[in-house]
């Protein structure tokens, strides 16, 4: 299937996944409106998508605020014109003991990680339901089904993820509109505080954030026929002293 000329949101676009997700998006052709906390980040970015023949911008946003994912789907449909693929990434983990962890910091995890992607899928669904035609790919984690010590918060976010995106595609797939969670692994990304290099330094078989943005390809570009509801994308082996 050729994705040229679709257009894409990608939440959480800034860095990792969802700037290696904006890359490659590009490099096949498709226009992107890209969102994140950090205007630099995102400003270089779309300087580095200026050679690709895509139309290419952004808007700064914390999406635990409901007016800011408002406005920023708002001004998105605005840039490109219409939303053919969403990619809700974003997301944040703040480590913590139930017993300590401030409620402050769980609602955060709760409304960047499962909120957030909950209003703009039903934004942007309500837009291809007219269409008849879409697709909205939720980055989510292998701690959607592996629980893990002193980060119940992110956990339970995650779980909630994976539960909302099979349930929604069991809504939309009527309407020709596939809803997909990709659940990947370790990952040398900037998540929980340590530097990607060190990740793969110390692992150094780690999955890296153009393994997942290949992932989104994959599905992307899947027979109109055939729906993936849940991919596990996982290191094959965290030992190994190469990556290809």
């Amino acid at each position: 299937m050729k994705i040229k000329g679709r257009k894409a949101l990608i939440t959480g676009a800034s860095k990792g996944i969802g700037r290696a997700v904006a890359k490659s998006l590009a490099s096949e052709g498709v226009d992107l409106f890209l969102t994140a906390r950090d205007g630099n980040l995102l400003e270089n970015l779309i300087k580095e998508l200026s050679a690709s023949d895509v139309k290419a911008g952004y808007k700064i946003a914390d999406l635990a605020f409901e007016n800011e994912v408002n406005e920023l789907f708002a001004d998105a449909v605005k840039f490109l014109g219409d939303i053919n693929i969403l990619i809700n990434n974003a997301g944040i983990g703040i480590r913590g003991n139930v017993t300590e962890i401030e409620v402050s910091d769980w609602e955060k995890m709760y409304s960047v990680n499962l909120k957030a992607a909950f209003m703009l899928s039903r934004l942007a669904a309500r837009e291809m339901i007219k269409r008849q035609s879409g697709y909205i790919i939720n980055i989510g984690s292998g701690a959607s089904q592996t629980p893990i010590a002193e980060y119940a918060g992110y956990c339970a976010s995650k779980y909630g993820l994976l539960g909302f995106s099979e349930s929604l595609g069991l809504e939309l797939r009527e309407r020709n509109i596939k809803v997909s969670i990709i659940l990947p692994g370790s990952t040398a990304t900037h998540f929980g505080g340590a530097a990607p290099e060190d990740k793969i330094s110390a692992k150094p078989g780690i999955l890296r954030p153009d393994d997942v943005a290949n992932s989104v390809l994959y599905l992307l570009k899947q027979s109109d026929i055939a729906w993936t509801s849940v991919m596990n994308l996982r290191p094959l082996n965290l030992k190994r002293a190469h990556h290809k």
